[in-house]
């Protein structure tokens, strides 16, 4: 079976660039977070946008944190000591904040709520083992696991971060069932097209599922790694020894414990190591790899031509999930202002093929290598009893936006100025441009009506 990759060939040799040097001072980089005089929330004591909680043993914070450069935020607990290298924990199932001066976290009868501009965001359920106590509070734990309690009854846990635990996982938190909520805790992974789970398999002898797009992978936890409990209906994963700090990562395909290292810090820059993964090398999975990654007959990992690794340090230490990079842009991206040339290259002697390809019309390679080669979002095709092309990026939102142009110039007023089938198959396959129609005055009544909610972007 074969499949080729779009990739960037150079047309001509590059001449280095003078060096320049710029300084860029970023005002949200300094944006400082205000400690809160505790670890617990009460009713009528919350937390505004830019207060953290900090456990007792000063180990890990609560607040609102960012993931990257973007301008939401979102409610995660990390390690307080080490903020810029931390994996974030995140709590309440990832909603955003736009505005921090007007977020808080406040308690509510017996749940935790994230409110924004006095708006309920998110508010945590309550475990069903009892009546809605009348007052409850929120504990930032010396384990990093936030739990909500009954104020009267400190042993009565309503809900806890703990059972949410989204794709990390922290020490003495649990995978199976909870006693003290009767939650079924499993870890999860969404990056759309893709999703993925990690559940106890009670069969076997700390045993465990990981599935990936709807596929089941069996994998065993070391003794050491975890402790069953209740006749291996849960799992919790080990502490480790003074002064070591690791956590349960699960990415796409795989799971890794993550050790903290002063050496790898200062070595390289990368402060994680993978101490134990699963699975172990790329034969066993075709996301070990990553995206744009191939797994050679030595079972290593090399990124395909004309790409690299996305984090060199995290390939370096043998954690290849992260995948490779363009090395240079595309030149459609560019418009056509790059010194390359886009092509392709040939991959054989595949075990199979990617996930969500999308059928096209085109009825030879050419033709197949074509329609892949008019689409920008297009990184790879496959001509083999029919055409299938792999598309990338904003590939749904370019569609719908030339979909709903070729849907606007079918209903003009004008008959003249609708386009033949022949041209809307055309359009459709982006042979040609489809510029933006005028308004069709059925679309224009709509607009100018009281209830309208059609809007235009042209930007």
């Amino acid at each position: 079976m074969e499949a080729a990759k779009r990739v960037c060939s150079l047309s001509r040799p590059r001449e280095p660039a003078p060096p320049t040097f710029l300084l860029v001072l970023l005002g949200g980089a300094f944006l400082a977070l205000a400690a809160f005089a505790g670890d617990t929330i009460v009713p009528g004591e919350g937390i505004s946008g830019n207060q953290t909680l900090v456990s007792k043993n000063g180990e890990f914070e609560l607040g609102f944190f960012a993931p990257g450069a973007g301008i939401q935020r979102f409610l995660g607990v990390r390690f307080k000591k080490m903020p810029s290298t931390s994996p974030t924990f995140w709590v309440g199932n990832r909603v955003p904040i736009t505005d921090l001066s007007a977020a808080a976290l406040e308690v509510f009868g017996g749940s935790l709520c994230i409110k924004e501009a006095g708006a309920s965001l998110w508010c945590s359920s309550v475990a069903a083992d009892g009546p809605p106590p009348p007052a409850a509070a929120a504990v930032l734990l010396d384990t990093g696991n936030l739990v909500v309690r009954d104020r009267a009854n400190s042993s009565r846990i309503l809900w806890q971060s703990f059972d949410c635990p989204g794709d990390s996982l922290l020490p003495g938190a649990r995978l199976g069932l909870d006693r003290d909520t009767g939650s079924n805790v499993s870890m999860t992974y969404m990056d759309y097209p893709h999703d993925g789970s990690i559940s106890v398999d009670q069969s076997r002898r700390n045993g465990f599922v990981l599935t990936t797009d709807g596929l089941d992978s069996l994998g065993t936890f070391p003794d050491w790694m975890v402790t069953s409990q209740d006749n291996g209906r849960s799992l919790v994963l080990n502490r480790p020894g003074p002064n070591v700090t690791e956590f349960l990562q699960f990415h796409l395909g795989q799971v890794s414990l993550m050790r903290w290292s002063e050496d790898s810090a200062a070595a390289n820059g990368s402060g994680w190591v993978a101490r134990w993964t699963f699975p172990s090398d790329c034969k066993s999975s075709g996301f070990f790899c990553g995206n744009f990654g191939a797994c050679k007959s030595n079972g290593r990992c090399n990124c395909l031509d004309g790409f690299e690794p996305s984090y060199p340090v995290e390939w370096g230490l043998g954690y290849f999930v992260t995948g490779c990079s363009r090395s240079l842009p595309l030149s459609c991206e560019a418009n056509g202002r790059t010194e390359q040339d886009d092509s392709f290259i040939l991959m054989d002697k595949l075990q199979g093929l990617p996930y969500n390809p999308q059928n096209d019309l085109a009825e030879s390679d050419g033709d197949c290598k074509q329609a892949c080669f008019s689409k920008c979002y297009c990184v790879a095709y496959v001509y083999d009893s029919g055409c299938k092309l792999w598309l990338e990026g904003n590939a749904n939102v370019k569609e719908l936006d030339i979909t709903c142009r070729v849907a606007c110039w079918c209903i003009q007023d004008e008959e003249n100025d609708r386009p033949s089938m022949g041209q809307v198959v055309r359009m459709l396959e982006g042979v040609v441009n489809t510029e933006i129609p005028p308004i069709p005055s059925s679309f224009q009544n709509l607009m100018e009506g009281e209830n309208s909610c059609i809007y235009s972007d042209e930007g």
